[in-house]
């Protein structure tokens, strides 16, 4: 499946899946205009960036991110802002493939780790939870460690492939 990423053209259908996913989550809030995420996001106008996936002619899901520095640990990496596949092709590996490259895209820029959050469905803390580490109370997630650059190595693979070779837990705390 192709994935790509979103560019200033993609910001009507950007637009319609934001309010789709919030739609689902958030029913009172609209989501941002079109022409809001096309100068502020898909023109480089923020540090927030996107990826699409694709499947025939369609763009079926999206992740949105901000790369990160972790203090600490004296590392970079992404914070995803938003993970969201349409439901009518959810179970067809679409977020495992996104996820995938986003790390890929991560690591090729240097980063070592994602983080982001499963906070508001089980069905996404289930899924975080097959290749990251996720705080059971606040749902914070971290994919970090040699999971981290195993997962990167995996993107641009069919979901089939990756869903098969999986990073074992453990390896988000061993370098």
């Amino acid at each position: 499946m192709p994935i790509r990423l979103a560019v200033s053209g993609d910001s009507v259908v950007l637009e319609r899946m934001i309010r789709d996913y919030l739609r689902e989550s958030y029913s009172s809030h609209l989501g941002t205009p079109a022409a809001i995420l096309r100068h502020d996001v898909l023109a480089g106008a923020t540090t927030q960036r996107v990826l699409l996936a694709e499947r025939h002619n369609g763009v079926t899901g999206f992740v949105a991110w901000d790369g990160v520095y972790d203090l600490h640990w004296a590392a970079r990496g992404a914070q995803i802002a938003d993970l969201y596949v349409v439901p009518a092709v959810r179970g067809l590996g679409i977020a495992l493939e996104l996820l995938a490259s986003l790390c890929s895209v991560v690591a090729s820029e240097g980063g070592v780790f994602v983080r982001g959050g499963a906070y508001d469905r089980p069905s996404t803390r289930a899924f975080y939870r097959r290749i990251a580490v996720v705080e059971p109370s606040t749902g914070e997630t971290h994919l970090s460690a040699r999971a981290f650059r195993h997962f990167a190595a995996l993107g641009g693979l069919p979901a089939r492939a990756i869903a098969r070779a999986l990073p074992p837990l453990e390896w988000n705390l061993t370098n």
